[in-house]
């Protein structure tokens, strides 16, 4: 898998647990309401469930909610508790486990760009609600039906070595910058607030006071970790910060929305994995590439296991 569809998958993973997070809350509002149903007398004059807010007079009721849950992530969310249930039965079969050196790994490209491990996970708890335990499960979810979906196929040495031959960017992790920048409309106004720098002014502060560019002010001017051939920066202020060494402050660079001035803060190297773990990332992606969709193999284990859908539930 390229680092863009490992991308892509990420991006996925995280829309996967958002609707598993919401099937959680449905399935349990469902069974709570159902013991209320059980246990409370039968009174055709109440209307059923337990209020959980009002709007302008009018009652919203925990079963008027999981009901809605239910008709809008109900199928799906059944779907996918199949598909695991069949798949970790597969695996324990099989004898296939997942080790947390290759949950890592699979997590580490969704990290990208973040600041740390920490600020991935309290960015990924903060916005979605997801804890870093279900983030590992789905990860070793999708390894674990990788790994069921690839069993028994055979990718020869020499086609490895003319993939690496033919793809070695895709397994080299370029020279990284933490920048920060400040951004003003006049070239005047910028080599004024450089000297007020040179002079010892604190770079977070002026960001905030006098930077146009709302999307960093408001942090300092902090960018963040930023790829070295990253191809939505302007090209001169990254051929700047590969000049820069850590703590060094320059410019100003022209650029489409004025003129900016930048801060290295910090930088890491270019990584090169070891030949084994290109070797083995190729394998997996050749090999993924002759098995069967992914959807298709889930199917195929929920019929393996019999996986009888008993109620009707509404589609999403």
């Amino acid at each position: 898998m390229t680092r863009q569809e490992k991308g892509l998958w990420t991006a996925v993973i995280v829309l996967t647990l958002g609707m598993l997070v919401m099937g959680t809350v449905m399935v349990v509002q469902g069974m709570r309401s159902g013991r209320d149903d059980a246990d409370a007398p039968h009174d055709t004059g109440q209307e059923e469930g337990s209020a959980i807010a009002t709007i302008n007079g009018e009652v919203i009721t925990d079963k008027e909610w999981s009901d809605a849950l239910k008709r809008r992530y109900g199928s799906d969310m059944l779907l996918q508790m199949l598909n695991r249930k069949a798949v970790y039965a597969e695996a324990v079969d099989r004898d296939l486990t997942v080790t947390p050196e290759e949950i890592a790994k699979e997590l580490s490209v969704a990290m990208d760009g973040y600041d740390s491990e920490q600020a991935y996970f309290d960015e990924m708890k903060s916005q979605l609600g997801l804890t870093r335990q279900e983030l590992e499960l789905e990860a070793g979810y999708r390894l674990l039906l990788e790994k069921i979906a690839t069993s028994g196929i055979q990718v020869k040495d020499a086609d490895i070595e003319h993939y690496w031959d033919e793809h070695r960017e895709d397994f080299i992790s370029p020279e990284k910058y933490d920048l920060s920048m400040i951004m003003v409309e006049d070239e005047e106004q910028a080599d004024s607030l450089l000297d007020d720098l040179e002079q010892g002014a604190d770079f977070e502060d002026m960001a905030k006071a006098e930077s146009t560019d709302s999307f960093t002010r408001d942090a300092g001017g902090r960018l963040g970790w930023i790829e070295q051939n990253d191809p939505f920066q302007p090209e001169d202020v990254m051929n700047l910060a590969e000049q820069l060494d850590v703590g060094d402050i320059a410019g100003p660079v022209q650029v489409e929305d004025g003129y900016a001035i930048i801060k290295l803060n910090d930088k890491q190297d270019a990584q090169v994995q070891s030949a084994e773990e290109v070797r083995e990332d190729i394998r997996m992606q050749l090999a993924l590439s002759q098995a069967d969709p992914l959807p298709q193999v889930e199917e195929r284990l929920r019929n393996k296991y019999e996986a009888v859908i008993i109620a009707e539930i509404p589609a999403s």
